[in-house]
């Protein structure tokens, strides 16, 4: 089960590498929007591991997120990055420069939020 320390880490990494994808291409505009929730998923992980939890899978995660009332006020965002992860990998979404401009900011305040409350 990895640390606090190494979801962070794993979360600040994606989220940089999402960002280095140019948005010249729907295609690179749908990866880099599934690593943003990715780096998400990465930001609650942390926040979990603070209590010694780890998510088993996506359901359990999404169900947290759902439920946790600490976790409110992620809880919009969280769903929008999901969404457009989900829209773009699955239903062949193609979405644009604005929509991945609107991702990093659900994104940016996920890590704000967390991060102060770990």
């Amino acid at each position: 089960m990895p640390s606090k320390d190494e979801h962070l880490a794993k979360a600040t990494n994606n989220r940089n590498f999402a960002i280095s994808l140019k948005a010249a291409t729907p295609t690179a505009i749908g990866w880099a929007l599934t690593v943003l929730f990715y780096s998400a998923l990465h930001y609650v992980e942390a926040y979990n591991a603070n209590f010694g939890l780890h998510c088993r899978n996506h359901e359990e995660l999404n169900d947290q997120v759902a439920r946790n009332p600490v976790l409110e006020p992620i809880r919009d965002e969280y769903k929008d990055l999901m969404t457009f992860s989900w829209n773009s990998r699955y239903r062949a979404i193609q979405y644009t420069a604005e929509n991945l401009a609107e991702a990093i900011e659900s994104h940016d305040a996920i890590q704000r939020i967390i991060e102060g409350m770990i």
